[in-house]
């Protein structure tokens, strides 16, 4: 097998290249999301493109005449242009559920840290200031008999929904498609709209991959619909959160606090809203990121690969209809 690797970082590529690669080559696009020619000349013979978050569009597929694959190393798909593969009949896919665990996790342990005020918690205490780290209690909470609302039911949000259950919680959900009704009904969670989710619930969680529906999905006009006392968070995609709304919404009490591992552009700028404000946990975009989920990641990209261009198969998860 060649590969081209389009990843921008990656100091554990090398440990990840399996045996039967042949050859592979690693770029990134420049800032203004195209390749540069010296780049573009390597990858003319690849068979397969494993993409982080590069784009995949008409300039680099046209060069890539033995191009049998794009598989996206993770669960989002963006940044591949989806039109332009499939007119190619080339399958581009990514890796579905591959770190819902994790990413689920990531939102409990954002919801809990935010519940208990743990940040403000621990910078007080750091600095001795027992009072006020003990004065945070005010606006503490528990999960029990709290409403949890999730927007996306898919792999991580029925997921997320197993372990808020764990936690007594009332579990509302908005989807717009027919999954995980099975396990909705086991854990008693309720099918809603998006707005009445929004009125209702004392934390909203988006789960939703970023596509024409979700994008800027939670603008200024969403954030109006929730509580003030509401405790909202995305570890889903950028593009989904107007950012710029919410660090007004979180700095006028629109809203009680905030949890984001995603922004609209990663890394996250310095000048970001978002930054700064006390009663916003941010991390940076590594809910899916363990080490045993960054293996399997690695691993089912390769044997997605190899499946197509080894063996000759289907290969799973193809997202543009090829």
């Amino acid at each position: 097998m060649n590969i081209g690797y389009l990843i921008r970082v990656a100091p554990e590529l090398v440990d990840n290249v399996p045996r039967d690669v042949e050859s592979y080559t690693q770029i990134h696009a420049e800032q203004n999301g195209f390749y540069a020619e010296g780049d573009i000349e390597k990858i003319r013979n690849v068979d397969a493109f494993i993409v982080s978050m590069e784009p995949v569009n008409e300039q680099i597929l046209a060069a890539a005449g033995e191009l049998k694959i794009v598989q996206r190393l993770g669960v989002g798909y963006e940044t591949i242009d989806l039109e332009a593969t499939a007119r190619r009949q080339i399958p581009a896919c990514n890796i579905e559920g591959v770190n819902k665990e994790a990413v689920a996790e990531h939102n409990m342990a954002m919801i809990l840290s935010l519940s208990k005020r743990l940040p403000q918690a621990s910078a007080y205490t750091q600095k001795s200031d027992w009072a006020s780290a003990r004065t945070l209690t005010r606006n503490t909470f528990e999960l029990k008999g709290r409403t949890l609302g999730i927007i996306g039911f898919g792999n991580t949000g029925s997921a997320l929904a197993k372990r808020a259950h764990a936690f007594e919680m009332n579990i509302i959900y908005s989807e717009i498609r027919d999954v995980n009704a099975d396990v909705a009904g086991q854990l008693g969670a309720k099918l809603v709209s998006r707005d009445v989710l929004l009125r209702t619930a004392n934390i909203v969680c988006i789960c939703t991959d970023l596509n024409d529906t979700s994008r800027n999905m939670i603008d200024a006009g969403a954030i109006a619909l929730m509580q003030p006392d509401t405790t909202f968070l995305c570890c889903a995609r950028g593009g989904i959160v107007d950012e710029d709304a919410l660090a007004i919404a979180l700095q006028k009490g629109q809203l009680s606090q905030a949890g984001i591992d995603v922004f609209e552009t990663e890394p996250i700028n310095p000048n970001s809203p978002l930054i700064g404000i006390p009663n916003c946990l941010l991390t940076a975009h590594v809910a899916g990121v363990t080490h045993p989920t960054a293996m399997r990641t690695w691993e089912w990209a390769h044997e997605n690969v190899r499946s197509v261009v080894v063996k000759g198969e289907r290969p799973r998860w193809i997202r543009n209809g090829v």
